[in-house]
């Protein structure tokens, strides 16, 4: 299964200018933050919530990043990954890195994401606004510089296009180290068989290709679905996060409860392969603009 989906990964180096406190994951803070920023960068109707916004399918906004529907529904065309967690505490000068990843046409708008990026340091971060300013950007996939002290590179924001060929092997270990929400019928999945896990990655891979390709899957789901249920969990261990963030729109705490570990299968997963490492780029399950539903794999 020869899989191919237009990417382009940068990563954002930021430093910061005054000590205080952020949360132990910054996803939603990153997210919340680069939102306000690229959406004042273009927003002529503040006041108005984008899905109510006649100018919504004009927008880059919600072209890029709040998507207010689209053919494949509500689903964005980017994800989140940062690294560091459970730093709570911080000192002037401290280093942050992230990455954001974008699929599909979005990758013709990185400037867009580049100057919502830079404009980051307009902002205060979590409830105390600390001040972050920017360091670096990089495209992560060829390891070229974008943007260094005021000095940009706009050659260097090349898509790539990702080709998972996969590989031979009959034992994976999946590690999810970030929160992880994968809902079925209204409800969080307290650990994740291989059949979820391969049902939660096509459900991405369709939508985001729909969406941000216009590419239609003629997959048979059902086939590849049964033939994960056929393999065997040989060890596991997850842990409940009672996850909550501030939601500007809903003025209070929003929650967001998740899980987090790992899992280590065993079987024919050679066919699944390339489904894996597409999944482990493009995220699982819910919340993944804000980090969420990111893994590792290890091949045994």
């Amino acid at each position: 299964m020869a899989l191919e989906l237009n990417m382009l990964k940068l990563r954002a180096i930021f430093q910061a200018e005054e000590a205080g406190e952020l949360p132990p994951f910054l996803g939603s803070t990153i997210r919340g933050v680069l939102g306000h920023a690229m959406r004042d960068g273009v927003c002529v109707k503040p006041n108005l919530r984008c899905h109510l916004c006649e100018l919504a399918d004009q927008c880059d906004y919600t072209a890029y990043f709040s998507s207010a529907g689209n053919i494949a529904g509500s689903v964005n065309p980017f994800v989140l990954h940062v690294p560091l967690q459970n730093k709570t505490t911080w000192q002037r000068g401290d280093l942050l890195r992230f990455d954001i990843t974008v699929f599909g046409r979005t990758t013709t708008a990185a400037d867009f994401y580049v100057n919502g990026l830079l404009k980051m340091a307009e902002y205060g971060w979590g409830a105390k606004r600390l001040k972050f300013t920017p360091v670096q950007i990089l495209n992560a996939f060829d390891k070229s510089l974008v943007w260094s002290n005021g000095v940009m590179w706009p050659e260097n924001l090349r898509p790539n296009v990702t080709k998972a060929r996969g590989r031979k092997t009959d034992s994976v270990l999946i590690r999810f180290d970030a929160p992880t929400r994968v809902v079925v019928k209204q409800k969080l999945q307290e650990k994740l068989t291989f059949e979820l896990i391969i049902k939660a990655i096509l459900t991405r891979i369709r939508l985001l290709l729909h969406a941000y390709e216009g590419t239609l899957l003629d997959w048979d789901e059902a086939a590849i679905l049964a033939h994960a249920r056929e393999i065997e969990t040989v060890e596991e261990n997850w842990q409940f996060i009672d996850f909550k963030r501030y939601s500007q729109t809903r003025k209070g705490k929003l929650e967001l409860p998740a899980i987090r570990g790992y899992a280590r299968f065993c079987g024919d997963l050679t066919p699944f392969t390339p489904l894996l490492e597409i999944g482990e780029i493009v995220h699982i399950g819910k919340n993944t603009t804000h980090g969420f539903g990111n893994y590792e794999l290890y091949y045994i």
